[in-house]
Formats: structure tokens, C-alpha cells, sequence
């Protein structure tokens, strides 16, 4: 069962009061994965309806396979699992798809491309990449939403990859009018690990540019670097998140105001 209610917990950094959305709880590991993308993948799926079998590139350190693999089941759809075939890539994961697709690892525009490729051939849906879809974004910022009829908070902190899922964020945050006043205190900030320009074109898109008050910070660490040396006070996805809330510790002098860190996934 997905939890689509998820609790805001407070942490304290130098003596800064930190309230954390821990959508890692939206699964529960065991059946979902501890996964804060959940919900809109399944509304995604439920607005496409497919009567042909789906299929969707799932790469190291991502949630995407497992999710699709369960939510595809629960909604009675076939899905096949397409993954780079590496000895690197857990077996866990595997065993929980129903269907495989084996392809060459490789760059992945090439190995979405390739995809795409398997999609004409077999008569398939292959899923927008990253999910970018109007349902996956309108549920994310509808989430964020609700947060707000709960919290009153001035910063938000998120991390990224595409900038899909934090697209929704920044488009709930109040970007019209109130990011965009000079005289604005609400501020955004996005910690990649991918390119900053591939965020900046994801905003663009919905004419959002970066600015002082929206921040895309590139991590200083880089993606497969697991971080074994630091702890955080709730489950972080190491590739992810984890980034973001050393990025948050350290440059915690730089706010004012209620900051909100919104957690997206748990433990690798």
C-alpha cells in the first residue's frame, strides 16, 4: 500500500529548526520502494490507460524499476523493465520486474534512444523520460500543496536529477509573483548531480529561470559516491538526497526564516 500522507518532522541545524517532508515513507521498502514519486507514477499510468505492454529505462540508484514493477501489477498493465546489463546492477531489483530488457550500458540519451528503439519494434509504450508528463508535475506541486495548508515555511530545499519532479515543487512555491519580487524572502534551491543546464531547460520550459532566489547548485560530490563517512539523521538515497542535506548543513547560515528539506528517497 502507498502512503500518500507522509509526516514533516523537525531536525536542528546549528541551532536552525529544519522541517523535513520524509516522502521516503511513501513506501515501505518492502512492497514499494521507500520512494517519494509514487503517487504521481501511478497517476501517470492511470491517465494513459495503456492497452499495450509498457516499457521504461531503469538505471543504477534509481527507484523507477521496483516502482513500476509493483504499481504496474496493482493496476493489472504489463511492464517491462529495460536496465543496463552490468554486473553492477542489483540483482534485487531484477528479481522484482516481470519482464527484462537487457540492453548495452551505455550514455543514457543512448540507452533511452535504444529503448525507444524496442518500443516501435515490439509495438510498446515507452514512458517520457524522467516522467515528464502534465499528470507527474501537476501531483508533485499539488503535494506541495498541501504541505503548505500545514506549514508556513520560507525556503525550500530539493534535490535532482532531471528536474522533473522539482519542477512541480518550484511551479507550487510561489514562483508567480512572489519568487520573482526583489523583495521577495522565498527562496528555492535544487542540489544536482547531473549537468545545472539540464535543470535550467526543465525550468525554462515553464519560464522559470534561475536567479538569486532560485538556486541550482551543482553537488561537489559526485553521483555513485555513496558518502559511507556521513550520517543523517533520517534515511537519505545516497545518490540524491544525501547530497542535498550535506549541501543544507553546510550553508545553513545562509537562512532565515523556516526552511523545508523535502526527502525523496530512502537508503540505496
Amino acid at each position: 500500500m502507498i502512503n500518500e500522507i507522509t509526516p514533516i518532522e523537525t531536525y536542528t541545524i546549528e541551532g536552525k529548526k529544519v522541517h523535513v517532508k520524509r516522502d521516503d515513507l511513501m513506501g515501505d521498502g518492502k512492497e514499494h520502494p521507500p520512494w517519494g514519486k509514487l503517487t504521481a507514477v501511478q497517476n501517470v499510468l492511470n491517465h494513459l490507460n495503456p492497452q499495450k505492454p509498457i516499457i521504461h529505462l531503469t538505471v543504477y540508484g534509481s527507484w523507477t524499476g521496483w516502482a513500476l514493477s509493483e504499481v504496474t501489477k496493482e493496476l493489472g498493465y504489463e511492464f517491462i523493465m529495460a536496465y543496463p546489463d552490468s554486473k553492477k546492477f542489483p540483482k534485487q531489483q531484477l528479481e522484482r520486474a516481470p519482464n527484462l530488457c537487457p540492453i548495452k550500458p551505455n550514455m543514457m540519451k543512448i540507452m533511452y534512444n535504444k529503448v525507444g528503439q524496442i518500443a516501435r519494434e515490439k509495438d510498446y509504450i515507452r514512458l517520457p523520460y524522467a516522467f515528464d508528463h502534465h499528470v507527474y508535475i501537476e501531483t508533485q506541486r499539488k503535494r506541495l500543496q498541501e504541505v503548505k495548508k500545514e506549514l508556513d515555511f520560507d525556503h525550500l530545499v530539493v534535490s535532482s536529477g532531471s528536474g522533473v519532479t522539482c519542477l512541480g515543487f518550484v511551479l507550487e512555491h510561489e514562483p508567480y509573483p512572489t519568487l520573482f519580487e526583489t523583495r521577495s524572502e522565498r527562496t528555492f534551491h535544487t542540489i544536482c548531480v547531473s549537468g545545472e543546464n539540464t535543470i535550467k531547460k526543465k525550468f525554462a520550459d515553464h519560464q522559470i529561470q534561475a536567479s538569486g532566489q532560485i538556486e541550482i547548485i551543482k553537488s561537489e560530490f559526485e553521483f555513485d559516491d555513496m558518502m559511507e563517512w556521513y550520517e543523517t539523521p533520517f534515511p537519505c538515497n545516497e545518490f540524491w538526497d544525501k547530497k542535498a542535506w550535506y549541501w543544507l548543513e553546510k550553508n545553513i547560515s545562509k537562512f532565515d526564516g523556516e526552511i523545508l528539506f523535502w526527502n525523496l528517497g530512502g537508503n540505496w
